[in-house]
Order: C-alpha cells, then structure tokens, then sequence
C-alpha cells in the first residue's frame, strides 16, 4: 500500500516533538511491514528513505487535490484539514479539542480516556521501539522532569518543590533555568547530547501531569528505559502507568510518599510493560487494522464531538496559602 503520512511540522525532530516522533516511527515501522511511505511535511524537513512531499504555505487555502502526491492509497493525517481529502484516510487526533470543533468519522484518538471525552470509539496507543532506548536495572537516586518546561500543565513547579522538601536531586530536560543545590536544568536536549543517559540511570520519572494527558510519549521512554514512572491520576496515565510500573498519585502528599516506595518497582516490569502494550509494531498493526477497515467499509462508525468534562482533572501542587490562592484565582500553577 503507498501510505501518505501528514503533519505540518519539520521532520524529523531535532529535541522536542512527540507527535513528530511518532510520525517518524510510525514511516520507520509502516516501511517495515512492506508499505511504501511518503512524509508531507513543512519545508526545511531532511526527509531521507522515504519519500517526501512538501507542504505548500498556503496549504489550508487549498483543497488537498491541489497539492496531495497523485500516486497515494491511503492518507494517515496528524492532524485536522479545513477540506476532506478525497482519498481516504485517518486523522489522528493528538490534542484535546474544544466545544465547537467539529471531527471526521474517520478520526481516531490515543487512549480510552481521550476517546472518551470525545464521544468516540477507536482509540489507538501511542507506541516506540524499545530497542532504542537503554535498559538500565541499577539506578541512581535521582528523579528527572521530562516535557517542554514552559507548558505549565506539566508542572515543573510541583516538580521542585518535590525535590527540595524531600532532598532530591531532580534532573530538568525540556527547560532552562538556574540550577541549584537540588535542580540542574539540561535544556532542549537530544539523545545524542545524554537524554537518555539520564532517564535510563534515574530513580523514576516525575511527571505529575495538570491536565487531561491523551496518551503522552515521556512516560512511556521511561518505562523502555526500565524507569518507573511517578504521576498523576489525570487523562491516559492510569492507562499507560499500568500495576507494577509506577505510582499514581491523588495529591501532594501521595507524590512525596511515592519516593518512598519507588524502589520497590521492578525496572524489568516497565520494560516489558513496553515491549508488551505500547511497542511500535503494535501501534502500527494496530493502525494498519484501522486502516484496512476504512478502506473495506468506508467511515468508521462513529461520530467524535466534544465531550470533556474540566472537573474531572485532579490538579497536583504543594498546598501552600500561595498556590491555593493562585489555583482558586487563576485555576493553574
């Protein structure tokens, strides 16, 4: 099958970029299983063994037959267009919508939560190769935040505060700052510049999520690397943090005593919980199977709408007199 793969983005990343990398992965394994790959993305990506199509600058302007290559079967979207291709194709939804967003049928989402706060029925698992992340069984106690550090529903915030109440040294990847006795910040770094070094070496990574997570890529490059994983009970975590990987944690004080018991998770029970439910050759087949479907049948049968509940994120922070005024006020930290 000649499979198109769109997202207006530069490809491939060079730091951040979770949809982008699965983008990548997803060329990488669909040329593995005998499919030939075309990448549609934005000018400047360094495309090579596959082929590539650039994105026009006013592509939203234009009907998709105006600039799709001529030749595709299928057309795996990663992200939303103002008009509906013609041939047919998937959109996979990465984000949380809004009220009045509308969705094709042919739209699919990341996890069963995500899923269902929008009223829909296929969900597929975010996935990686394992191979390519280091397994590490001894760890050093040290806890390491890994996201873009400016989004603040990442809580980077929470994150210190962890460290320094509990006299932790917390590993920073995705930010800059000033360090101090217990944070070092490592900015916009690779794997070639020591990401993964970090993340397979530490105690677990923090990642105390504020807001309705569709299924993240962060957690599941820590479990690969046998890392557990501390976390929130918000959006896909308590999918993905399956029993014997990781810590759910309702508050602050369950963050804090999570480092407590960190050390009695198996880092061969995260990797596994890897190569077993969130692989790339699983999410692929399991995309491929969708795929198939809509090719033998048309539509997906069902009808994706907005259907998120705010309340239903359980926000994570140090109950101080400062962030509770801050969070009643603003409803962020």
């Amino acid at each position: 099958m000649r499979i198109g793969l769109l997202h207006d983005s530069i490809l491939p990343p060079k730091n951040y970029g979770g949809i982008e990398r699965i983008v990548m992965a997803l060329a990488e394994e669909y040329k593995n299983l005998g499919h030939e790959v075309t990448i549609i993305s934005r000018q400047g990506s360094n495309i090579v063994n596959f082929n590539k199509s650039e994105l026009p600058p006013d592509y939203k302007k234009l009907h998709p037959n105006k600039w799709l290559p001529k030749n595709l079967d299928f057309l795996h979207l990663h992200q939303h267009l103002p008009f509906t291709p013609e041939i047919p194709f998937l959109a996979t939804s990465h984000g949380n919508g809004h009220p009045n967003e509308l969705y094709w049928k042919n739209t699919n989402f990341l996890s069963q939560s995500h899923a269902k706060n929008h009223n829909a029925k296929f969900f597929i698992y975010n996935g990686l190769n394992p191979e390519k992340f280091p397994f590490v069984e001894e760890k050093e106690d040290y806890v390491v935040f890994l996201a873009k550090a400016s989004w603040r529903i990442k809580n980077l915030k929470t994150c210190i505060n962890f460290a320094k109440d509990l006299g932790v040294r917390l590993e920073v990847i995705g930010g800059k700052g000033i360090d101090t006795k217990f944070v070092k910040y490592h900015g916009m770094i690779n794997e070639s510049q020591g990401k993964l070094e970090i993340l397979s070496k530490a105690r677990a990574l923090i990642y105390p999520t504020n807001w309705d997570e569709p299924c993240a890529v962060a957690p599941l490059e820590a479990l690969a690397c046998g890392t557990p994983v501390i976390t929130s009970s918000n959006g896909c975590m308590s999918e993905l943090v399956r029993e014997g990987t990781g810590i759910i944690c309702k508050n602050y004080n369950d963050l804090l005593d999570s480092w407590h018991k960190i050390s009695e998770i198996k880092p061969k029970n995260c990797r596994r919980s890897v190569e077993d439910f969130f692989s790339l050759k699983r999410m692929a087949k399991d995309y491929l199977s969708l795929i198939n479907q809509i090719i033998q049948k048309g539509e997906l049968d069902h009808q994706p709408k907005y259907n998120f509940k705010p309340e239903s994120v359980i926000p994570i922070f140090k109950p101080t007199l400062k962030n509770r005024l801050q969070f009643f006020l603003t409803k962020k930290i």
